[in-house]
């Protein structure tokens, strides 16, 4: 009887600890871990709110390169000569302009920035000192000209631009230059508006091909390159001022600029100290004509 109620009394306590073992709920699960706040931080701020990334702004890209190592300010001091009275001296005038370097250590830029020039300095980006440079070549007909530096290592640093073909229409060019007179390079944006043969107003003696553009064009653009993918399309020339026109500018594009470059190549254009001396040449035969001599 006792060996029975012993039976008895395990089998009750065995199935009591099974069914506690059976009914034990499973643990709750535990939850990831917060990082500490910082001390003096804002337990207000609601735990969704999402930190926004703030976008680093970036320098715009540079289409046409380091046109700085190119480009050149030239001041240039003139005596204009006095067509009525040839002999008065003239007055004396100072201008800016703007060139860019090409290959053979030549300075191309407009006629009209070195014409009747009695001194010519050339300053480039990041150099504070001002170079004598000479005029080698000029055609005032393509209003064009090249001038060079003696100055040794000038064009050390200095890389020479390539010329590219004629832009299409409606397509987007850069004019560089220092306008008003600037001494940092400044950069105008348009597209090409019209592609037609305009009379050059430096010698108003023929018509040649040229390119309008919508990109600013003021006094000290004059002899800068006009680029497009990196390659020179054009030089600024002239526009209209005033009330004119507005927004419209002319470019002398590269067929003229090689046919200029061919005809030194080949000898034949005049140098500038030969264009001087037929220059006074004639002014001597005006004014004896006009004194009845």
């Amino acid at each position: 009887m006792k060996r029975i109620l012993i039976l008895s009394y395990a089998t009750l306590l065995f199935a009591s600890v099974a069914n506690a073992q059976e009914g034990t709920p499973a643990p709750p699960p535990v939850e990831p871990q917060v990082p500490a706040e910082h001390p003096g931080m804002s337990r207000s701020a609601p735990p969704s709110q999402a930190v926004v990334p703030v976008p680093v702004p970036m320098a715009p890209p540079k289409p046409n390169g380091p046109v700085q190592k190119s480009l050149v300010r030239i001041t240039a001091t003139a005596v204009d000569p006095d067509y009525k009275a040839p002999w008065n001296a003239g007055a004396l005038e100072r201008g800016v302009g703007a060139g860019f370097v090409i290959s053979g250590n030549r300075i191309m830029t407009n006629a009209h920035v070195v014409a009747n020039s009695r001194y010519i300095t050339v300053e480039r980006d990041g150099d504070p000192n001002k170079y004598p440079a000479q005029v080698q070549f000029i055609a005032n007909d393509c209003d064009l000209a090249l001038i060079t530096v003696p100055a040794k290592d000038f064009f050390k640093n200095m890389v020479p631009l390539k010329f590219g073909g004629i832009p299409a229409l409606e397509s987007t060019v850069s004019a560089y230059g220092y306008p008003i007179g600037g001494e940092r390079m400044s950069v105008t944006t348009g597209i090409v508006s019209r592609i037609d043969f305009q009379l050059y107003t430096h010698s108003s003696v023929d018509q040649h091909l040229a390119i309008q553009i919508s990109a600013q064009i003021n006094p000290g653009n004059s002899g800068g390159p006009v680029m497009q993918d990196g390659k020179v399309v054009g030089v600024a020339f002239q526009g209209y001022s005033g009330d004119v026109a507005k927004g419209v500018a002319y470019m002398i594009p590269t067929p003229v600029m090689n046919r200029v470059l061919k005809y030194i190549c080949n000898g034949q254009f005049d140098e500038y100290p030969e264009l001087a001396i037929k220059y006074a040449k004639l002014q001597n035969m005006y004014t004896r004509k006009l004194l009845g001599l």
